[in-house]
Protein backbone atom coordinates (compact mmCIF):
# COMPACT_ATOMS: atom_id res chain seq x y z
CA UNK A 1 0.00 0.00 0.00
CA UNK A 2 2.66 2.69 0.92
CA UNK A 3 4.62 1.32 -2.57
CA UNK A 4 1.20 2.38 -4.40
CA UNK A 5 0.90 5.74 -2.59
CA UNK A 6 4.39 7.15 -3.43
CA UNK A 7 4.63 5.78 -6.96
CA UNK A 8 0.95 8.01 -7.41
CA UNK A 9 2.69 10.64 -5.59
CA UNK A 10 5.26 10.79 -8.05
CA UNK A 11 3.48 10.20 -11.39
CA UNK A 12 1.40 13.35 -10.21
CA UNK A 13 3.90 15.32 -9.63
CA UNK A 14 5.82 14.82 -12.97
CA UNK A 15 2.22 15.38 -14.48
CA UNK A 16 2.26 18.47 -13.06
CA UNK A 17 6.09 19.24 -13.85
CA UNK A 18 5.11 18.75 -17.09
CA UNK A 19 2.45 20.68 -17.36
CA UNK A 20 3.91 23.26 -15.93
CA UNK A 21 6.86 23.19 -18.97
CA UNK A 22 3.95 22.84 -21.55
CA UNK A 23 2.43 26.39 -20.48
CA UNK A 24 6.19 28.07 -20.14
CA UNK A 25 6.69 26.92 -23.68
CA UNK A 26 3.24 28.34 -24.83
CA UNK A 27 3.36 31.83 -23.10
CA UNK A 28 6.82 31.70 -24.67
CA UNK A 29 5.96 31.60 -28.04
CA UNK A 30 2.78 33.57 -27.59
CA UNK A 31 5.08 36.21 -27.04
CA UNK A 32 7.75 35.80 -29.39
CA UNK A 33 4.28 35.88 -31.35
CA UNK A 34 2.96 39.30 -30.10
CA UNK A 35 6.48 40.88 -30.67
CA UNK A 36 7.39 39.95 -33.73
CA UNK A 37 5.20 39.77 -37.26
CA UNK A 38 6.46 39.13 -40.96
CA UNK A 39 7.37 42.85 -40.98
CA UNK A 40 9.36 42.79 -37.88
CA UNK A 41 11.65 39.34 -39.51
CA UNK A 42 12.05 41.67 -42.53
CA UNK A 43 13.37 44.45 -41.02
CA UNK A 44 16.10 41.35 -38.77
CA UNK A 45 17.04 40.18 -42.02
CA UNK A 46 17.09 43.14 -44.42
CA UNK A 47 20.87 43.48 -43.47
CA UNK A 48 22.01 40.02 -44.05
CA UNK A 49 20.25 39.27 -47.03
CA UNK A 50 21.00 39.46 -50.76
CA UNK A 51 18.64 42.08 -53.01
CA UNK A 52 16.95 39.14 -54.55
CA UNK A 53 16.37 37.02 -51.31
CA UNK A 54 15.26 40.34 -49.71
CA UNK A 55 12.35 41.25 -52.47
CA UNK A 56 11.57 37.30 -52.66
CA UNK A 57 11.01 37.71 -48.48
CA UNK A 58 8.26 40.99 -48.95
CA UNK A 59 6.72 39.45 -52.16
CA UNK A 60 6.07 36.58 -50.02
CA UNK A 61 4.91 38.63 -47.38
CA UNK A 62 2.53 40.39 -49.35
CA UNK A 63 0.67 36.87 -50.12
CA UNK A 64 -2.35 35.73 -48.02
CA UNK A 65 -2.16 33.81 -45.17
CA UNK A 66 1.85 34.33 -44.80
CA UNK A 67 2.83 33.58 -41.46
CA UNK A 68 6.14 35.04 -39.34
CA UNK A 69 7.37 31.51 -38.83
CA UNK A 70 7.58 31.38 -42.85
CA UNK A 71 9.13 34.09 -43.21
CA UNK A 72 11.64 33.10 -40.13
CA UNK A 73 12.43 29.68 -42.43
CA UNK A 74 12.82 31.69 -45.41
CA UNK A 75 14.99 34.44 -44.10
CA UNK A 76 17.50 32.32 -41.63
CA UNK A 77 20.41 32.37 -43.42
CA UNK A 78 24.09 30.91 -41.88
CA UNK A 79 26.22 33.74 -42.10
CA UNK A 80 23.54 35.90 -40.20
CA UNK A 81 24.66 37.09 -36.51
CA UNK A 82 23.50 34.70 -33.85
CA UNK A 83 21.32 36.84 -32.07
CA UNK A 84 18.98 37.30 -34.78
CA UNK A 85 19.17 33.12 -35.80
CA UNK A 86 18.01 33.09 -32.30
CA UNK A 87 15.15 35.04 -32.59
CA UNK A 88 14.13 33.58 -35.73
CA UNK A 89 14.60 30.12 -34.60
CA UNK A 90 12.37 31.43 -31.92
CA UNK A 91 9.47 32.36 -34.26
CA UNK A 92 10.02 29.25 -35.73
CA UNK A 93 9.44 27.24 -33.21
CA UNK A 94 6.62 28.62 -31.54
CA UNK A 95 5.02 28.64 -35.17
CA UNK A 96 3.62 32.33 -35.41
Amino acid sequence: MYLKTVVAGFLLSVSICVADTQSVSADAGNKVCEKYGWSEVEDLARPFLSDVLYTALVMQGQSADYRASSAAEQALEPHMPEHVKEILRAIIEANC
